[in-house]
């Protein structure tokens, strides 16, 4: 993935970097400018390193080139043969369905059932030109202003293509690929309608209905999926069946959302009995639900296109799961389901605070903090990579949590940059303002302007300190690691608001000892060497 990694400014055959969007599996999506002032998003992939990416992404130019229609992006530009391996999409404002959702909340009503309707029509679309896109996720559907777009059609594959899914691999989400491709099948049109059925439950709950991570697998396998009693959940909880006969189309399953029909039951006989007596055959809409633009499929013409690549909680976007993604790139882990950050915010406060009483304990305290979040995110990639090459195993967890100690050497060795970096800067913006404290040019001069300038500076120390062994030379495993680290802590809301009480109460301890006049305590270091 390092190939792929372009900052703000630089170019890519001929389009300037604004942002980055994403970073998965297949490569990363930027927000560029074209020569003419255009925003565009652009998909690079790192064609000389990973030859399967390289041909994902042309296949994703000849899919997106067969489709016309409205919930499918458009394509601006491509270069398949160049040093840089790239494509680029008109760029759509606004978030992946899971920023928005996480963001807004679960969607229902009608606002649902219109979500389902347009991506099913994009779906039928793809595959009546024969095109598959395997990988239908929250974040691969965009809240674009006229509406869902399905993006990403990185995995996406003709029905007489070669699969280029590695050998005993399974490409995809886990948590949306259907059971019988985990299983061994061929991706078809069948599994992209139950990844749909996955994605639309997710706005249902605003949670991803199998979990995520390797535990998605057995869930999805063993079809245990909770959804709210609201209209066409047991339309939608049948049509993620695992006996593809009882699954309902997803026609069936929209107006059921808009209160239409009723599933009785996960039955094998693929039917629907609507409102009253009749009974109506898979794939065909109920009287009174007529046939809206959306289900136009190649008839419809697209004016938007791609926004971005997205990750989230529910989107494990190492499309082929192998340890050196998860070894390498941070961002390819599968993410904690919860980052705790108000309780990972209210300790970095806590630590910083303290170093107005106790400066090199809380230095010693950062490191150490720094230290065992990378190793954490170390074991969390290992585990990873364990069950992707061998499958989920019983004393898994406990073979990683034994090697803890070699996972603490590569963290402190990885983490080491950063915390250099931190200190110098910390403790020299904490020696300048102590000087201008003691001197008199930020605070009078007098016992409690004393303290309270010498404590302000202790903190800026340590705030300075703490938000660069966060955000400093290769950080984005510890930021990780820290969060995994305050879940495990913390692994309901009850117990996170108890740390952060905890933490509160230690800041306030600190402006007590501050207005008390509590001189810092240097220790282990001698008082001699700070006089």
């Amino acid at each position: 993935m390092a190939d792929v990694r372009r900052e703000i400014g630089d170019v890519i055959g001929g389009y300037t970097v604004l942002a980055t969007l994403g970073r998965g599996g297949s490569g990363a999506v930027y927000q560029v400018r074209d020569e003419g002032g255009d925003v565009a998003a652009l998909k690079l992939v790192d064609a000389a390193s990973d030859p399967v990416a390289a041909q994902r992404l042309a296949r994703e130019v000849h899919a997106l080139q067969s489709l016309r229609h409205e919930a499918v992006p458009r394509i601006l530009d491509a270069e398949l043969d160049g040093d840089d391996t790239f494509v680029v999409f008109e760029y759509i404002p606004g978030d992946s369905l899971w920023q928005y959702v996480q963001d807004h909340g679960a969607l229902v009503g009608e606002e649902l059932a219109n979500l389902a309707e347009r991506i099913a029509s994009a779906l039928e679309a793809a595959h009546a030109a024969g095109v598959v896109h395997r990988d239908v996720t929250p974040s691969n559907v965009m809240m674009g202003p006229r509406g869902p777009v399905l993006i990403d059609f990185g995995l996406a594959h003709r029905t007489y293509d070669e699969r280029l899914t590695r050998d005993g691999l399974v490409s995809g989400t886990a948590g949306y690929v259907a059971p019988e491709v985990i299983d061994g099948a061929e991706p078809g049109p069948i599994a992209d309608r139950w990844s749909w059925a996955s994605t639309v439950a997710y706005a249902m709950t605003g949670t991803a209905p199998f979990g995520s991570g390797t535990g998605a697998i057995s869930r999805t396998l063993e079809a245990r999926v909770e959804l709210p009693d609201v209209p066409g959940a047991d339309a939608l909880g049948a049509a993620l069946s695992r006996e593809i006969s009882a699954r309902p189309g997803m026609r069936d399953v929209v107006a059921a959302l808009r209160g239409a029909t009723e599933v009785l039951g996960a039955a094998p006989d693929p039917t629907l009995v609507a409102a009253g007596t009749a009974v109506m055959p898979q794939g065909m809409l109920p009287d009174g639900v007529g046939e809206p633009e959306a289900w136009a499929g190649e008839d419809a013409h697209t004016d938007e296109g791609v926004a971005h690549d997205g990750q989230s909680d529910d989107d494990w976007a190492d499309e082929e799961w192998t340890e050196e993604d998860w070894e390498d790139d941070p961002d390819a882990l599968p993410p904690p389901r919860e980052g705790r950050n108000l309780m990972v915010l209210s300790w970095h406060l806590a630590v910083a605070g303290a170093a107005a009483l106790a400066p090199v304990v809380a230095l010693v305290a950062m490191t150490l903090g720094a230290i065992v979040s990378r190793a954490v995110h170390r074991r969390a990639a290992a585990l990873a990579a364990s069950r992707a090459r061998r499958g989920e195993r019983r004393g898994d967890a406990v073979v990683q949590t034994i090697g803890m100690p070699w996972h603490l050497l590569r963290g402190a060795a990885e983490a080491l940059p950063a915390v250099i970096v931190a200190a110098v800067l910390g403790v020299g913006v904490g020696a300048l303002v102590w000087w201008m404290v003691s001197v008199g040019l930020l605070v009078p001069e007098t016992p409690a302007g004393l303290a309270w300038g010498r404590a302000g500076a202790l903190v800026l120390a340590g705030l300075v300190t703490a938000a660069g062994m966060w955000w400093g030379p290769f950080a984005e495993a510890t930021r990780d690691g820290a969060r995994r680290f305050a879940l495990g802590l913390a692994p309901t809301k009850g117990v996170a608001a108890a740390w952060v009480i905890v933490a509160v109460t230690i800041i306030g301890v600190v402006v007590v000892a501050v207005w008390a006049q509590v001189d810092p305590r240097w220790w282990p270091l001698p008082e001699s060497v700070i006089e």
